[in-house]
């Protein structure tokens, strides 16, 4: 990595090399050899300290530069795994209540309006795990990130709850020959879309910021 302190140190050695020599010349003119040699050696070693003194602050700030890219790498990886977990919770969402996942065949929690033991609350529980440790990386105090991820497991057994409510008057709408139209769960889909979209957007933001 190139040191970003290397020309203006070059530039003052440079400069002092002038000054020290035009000094040195200055001083043989009046034909005073001793204090011309004497100066000399002093200039050598101020030159020489300064040198040694400089050198160790750029090391120093070189190593910082460093562990600055180093945490900056690491955040961005937590970043980019949160948001494939973001984008596994909804693919999985999209199974669960529109597609595949939601067949006859499902366990007494699913009936009931529960997400217990459902690949959709696994991953929900993954992406609140990927979102504590976001948390502890880029937050100073609170937890934000997880508690977006708490407010996306909130809506899904909100909507679990109306779907099977839904499912139930649904049930009693083919024996009527009645329409049912539920206003709660459309509002729980607006719910989850804006607070997804809301999710993903706060990720591109932080990543531009630490990239």
């Amino acid at each position: 990595m190139k040191n970003p302190y290397a020309p203006g140190f070059w530039c003052a050695t440079a400069a002092l090399l002038l000054l020290s020599a035009t000094y040195f010349y200055g001083v043989m003119l009046t034909h005073q050899i001793d204090k011309a040699l004497l100066f000399l050696d002093s200039a050598a070693a101020l030159i020489g300290v300064i040198s040694i003194a400089v050198v160790a602050w750029a090391s120093l700030q070189g190593q910082r530069i460093k562990k600055k890219h180093l945490e900056q790498g690491k955040t961005l990886v937590l970043i980019w795994d949160t948001k494939v977990a973001l984008r596994r919770v909804e693919t999985v969402f999209d199974r669960y209540f529109w597609g595949s996942y939601w067949q006859p065949g499902r366990t007494f929690q699913e009936v009931m309006g529960e997400l217990t033991g459902t690949p959709l609350e696994k991953s929900l529980e993954a992406l609140k795990t990927q979102c504590a440790a976001l948390d502890k990386q880029v937050t100073q105090d609170g937890w934000h990130w997880l508690n977006n991820a708490r407010e996306l497991c909130d809506v899904a057994n909100a909507m679990a709850r109306e779907r099977y409510q839904l499912d139930f008057c649904d049930s009693r709408a083919d024996s009527s020959g009645a329409a049912v139209i539920n206003r709660d769960f459309e509002v729980l889909v607006y719910t989850w879309t804006a607070r997804l979209k809301t999710f993903d957007h706060q990720l591109d933001e932080i990543e531009v910021q630490y990239s």
